[in-house]
């Protein structure tokens, strides 16, 4: 039984965790933004 609840408490902290990243820097493909802002100026000069 303490194996199943170290595990499930693994779980639900990754999973806290995993949400409180994703509120505060927002879904993976935000993180791809400068890189797509730095193409957006060298395009536009």
């Amino acid at each position: 039984m303490r194996h199943r609840r170290l595990v499930a408490r693994t779980i639900l902290t990754s999973i806290l965790v995993a949400v409180a990243v994703w509120t505060l820097l927002g879904p993976p493909d935000h993180s791809g933004g400068p890189r797509l802002s730095s193409r957006d100026r060298t395009a536009s000069r």
